[in-house]
C-alpha cells in the first residue's frame, strides 16, 4: 500500500468517524424513553418498536466508530492492510471502503 492510498484511508476514517460520532449523538437522543403517561397506547407501541430500531443502530454506530479508530491506530503499523489469517495484503480498494477491515474477502467469507 502506498503513502497516498495510506492517506486517502486516513482521510476516509477521519470523516467517517466524525459522521459516526453525530449519528451517535442522535441516537442516544432518540433512544431516551418516553414517559407512558405522554401517549396512548398504539403510540406506546410504536415508541417501544422504534427504541428497538434505534437502540440495534445505536449499538452498530458505536461499534462501527470503535473499529474505526482502531483502525486509525493501526494505520501506521507495517501489518495494516493485511489479512490477520491468511497474511495476504487485502485490496486497497476493500480497505478504503472498509477501512476497519482486519480480512481479505476471501476470508471473510
Amino acid at each position: 500500500m502506498t503513502d497516498e492510498e495510506k492517506n486517502r484511508i486516513r482521510e476516509k476514517i477521519l470523516a467517517e468517524t466524525a459522521r459516526l460520532r453525530q449519528d451517535v449523538e442522535g441516537l442516544k437522543e432518540v433512544t431516551k424513553p418516553v414517559a407512558p403517561e405522554d401517549m396512548d397506547d398504539i403510540t406506546r407501541m410504536d415508541a417501544i418498536v422504534n427504541k428497538s430500531v434505534n437502540d440495534a443502530a445505536l449499538a452498530a454506530a458505536k461499534s462501527r466508530l470503535a473499529k474505526l479508530e482502531y483502525a486509525a491506530k493501526r494505520l501506521d503499523d507495517p501489518d495494516f492492510g493485511y489479512c490477520v489469517e491468511c497474511g495476504e495484503p487485502i485490496p486497497v480498494p476493500r480497505m478504503f471502503a472498509m477501512p476497519e477491515s482486519t480480512l481479505c474477502v476471501d476470508c471473510a467469507d
